[in-house]
């Protein structure tokens, strides 16, 4: 009687184990993906370019990194880029924020905070937008989990 307690304690163990493994692994989320629009500066003008991210979170914080890259034709390409430091993610959508690191879109060396979101799934609606002015809208193929 007395291995029968041990064994049933052992269980026990195990399936809390097993269940705190899971569940610490259902509170993590991450978002990436890739996306075409547009980016419009404070100046009025507007290009087209490409949206890359990706974002992870296991209970808080967020990390990640994001860049847009302009679509021009000479081999030197003009982009912004940055970090990822808070934020929510979920099955739906996303709200992220961060810092840029690289800024030289817009003719703007202006480091500035950044805000992206948007919706998860085939052809999501992303928006991006800058303390210093500029913003993007894009669409693509954005991964939420």
């Amino acid at each position: 009687m007395n291995l029968d307690h041990k064994l049933k304690v052992k269980i026990l163990f195990l399936f809390i184990f097993a269940f705190f493994s899971i569940t610490g692994v259902a509170f993590a989320k991450e978002t990436s993906g890739n996306a075409s629009g547009t980016i419009s500066c404070p100046r009025g003008n507007s290009e087209k370019g490409e949206l890359s991210f990706t974002a992870f979170m296991k209970d808080s914080p967020v990390y990640g990194s994001w860049e847009v890259v302009l679509d021009v034709s000479s081999d030197d390409k003009t982009s912004n880029g940055g970090y990822l430091a808070s934020g929510k993610i979920d099955n739906k959508n996303y709200d992220l924020e961060g810092k840029e690191t690289t800024s030289n879109i817009c003719g703007m060396d202006k480091k500035a905070n950044i805000s992206i979101h948007g919706e998860c799934g085939n052809n999501g609606k992303i928006q991006v937008r800058a303390d210093s002015g500029w913003k993007g809208t894009f669409e693509g193929n954005i991964d939420c989990g």
